[in-house]
């Protein structure tokens, strides 16, 4: 089978949106001046450059516009009919602290000029101003904006590093525990196999109490992998035989209510992943498909080879070009809404109510996922279902 290149609709891959933004779109400026002719003028002139304008001639409509739309940068006039330029940046800085604020007057004055600083605004235009300075004005601002948010998401992905090496110590330090239980059950449980084979009631006890045992210890085997994240327990794995097995499992494991089903393309490619967490990742995302279709529904797997381009935008979120399978989770649930979508991959977040979601499970399988050099990915629609389509990397023996 010839490997076919992603032609996929838009899709969520770690905190990245995989779309391209218009200034219409995300640019949206707010004008506060009491002159009508001037504010306008400006926004005509703004929207001709593509921006979302939102006019206001007083503070209270000024303000009430911060609750209705996103305002990324304000241009204040100084002078307000009904109020103060400068205060009103200082209220607006109070309430939404990422709106960027610039000073517009026709009567410029140092103490001015510093009032507004001291209140918060980041630039100060004088009336009458070309258009190329105001539209470098407003470049600055939304430099500054990218600038910051950059700042924010290294942040906060430093941060769920930190929690997710944090919880991996932890992880481990529990595995390690339980496994030194779980050794004494086995060597007594062995013990008293040997001594019952005379009486096959117990013994059959004994084996099934045996099974959950070692079971257990596989169960810690995959924590204490989780936790150490060895790279070197990498394994090539054929889709095509281990999914199999697994949908019977799963079939069992959630219910009449829910039907499964796979599909798995001709000539596919084994996939180079760590050792031990296919099995583990597909069952976390088949429950929260089922917690997603309370009232049932269906659950389709696919594994498809595709080839990823330097040109797709997939790659802008840090898939590598070159060959992978794409094994894709599709249910028929509820969908998530994009404030949602956003956010699952972040670890400890979690929609369920309290005591019914550690927030760890994708987390953890996009963990698996990029320990394995791939990218996870969210395409869902409320009302419409959830896909969760892994990208691993495919291993062929020739093109």
């Amino acid at each position: 089978m010839t490997d076919r290149e992603l032609d996929l609709p838009a899709e969520v891959i770690g905190e990245h949106p995989l779309r391209e933004t218009t200034p219409a779109e995300d640019h949206c400026v707010l004008i506060v001046d009491d002159d009508e002719d001037f504010a306008a003028s400006l926004s005509g002139l703004l929207k001709l450059e593509g921006y979302r304008i939102v006019v206001a001639h007083d503070p209270q409509t000024a303000l009430a516009f911060l609750e209705e739309a996103r305002i990324a940068v304000a241009l204040v006039d100084v002078r307000l009919g009904t109020g103060n330029g400068v205060d009103l940046v200082r209220q607006i800085r109070q309430r939404e602290p990422d709106v960027v604020c610039v000073m517009v007057t026709a009567y410029a004055s140092i103490d001015t000029a510093v009032e507004a600083l001291q209140a918060g605004a980041y630039d100060y235009l004088c009336k009458p101003f070309h258009s190329e300075d105001l539209l470098a004005t407003l470049a600055r601002c939304f430099e500054r904006i990218r600038l910051l948010e950059e700042k924010r998401l290294a942040a906060e992905r430093l941060g769920q590093k930190q929690r997710m090496e944090a919880m991996g110590q932890l992880t481990s330090g529990i595995a390690h525990d339980f496994n030194n239980i779980l050794a004494v059950l086995l060597s007594n449980l062995r013990w008293l196999e040997e001594r019952l084979a005379d009486q096959p009631e117990l013994a059959e006890l004994v084996t099934d109490a045996l099974e959950a045992t070692r079971s257990g210890s596989e169960l810690t085997d995959r924590l204490l992998r989780f936790g150490r994240q060895r790279a070197k327990d990498i394994a090539v794995v054929q889709l095509g035989e281990a999914l199999p097995p697994l949908m019977r499992v799963l079939g069992r494991t959630l219910g009449d209510t829910v039907s499964v089903t796979l599909n798995v393309a001709d000539g596919l490619n084994g996939v180079l992943i760590p050792a031990g967490q296919l099995e583990p990742s597909l069952v976390n995302l088949a429950l929260n498909a089922r917690d997603a279709m309370p009232g049932g529904g269906s659950l389709h797997f696919d594994a498809s080879n595709v080839i990823v381009r330097p040109e797709d935008a997939r790659v802008a979120s840090g898939l590598l070009p070159g060959r992978y399978v794409l094994l894709s989770v599709r249910d028929t649930g509820h969908g998530m809404p994009v404030a949602v979508r956003r956010r699952a991959l972040q670890p400890m977040f979690t929609t369920k109510p309290p005591g019914q979601g550690s927030g760890l499970g994708l987390s953890m399988v996009d963990g698996f996922v990029r320990q394995a050099g791939g990218r996870l990915g969210i395409l869902s629609t409320p009302g419409k279902g959830t896909s969760v389509n892994l990208y691993l990397p495919a291993h062929y023996s020739s093109d």
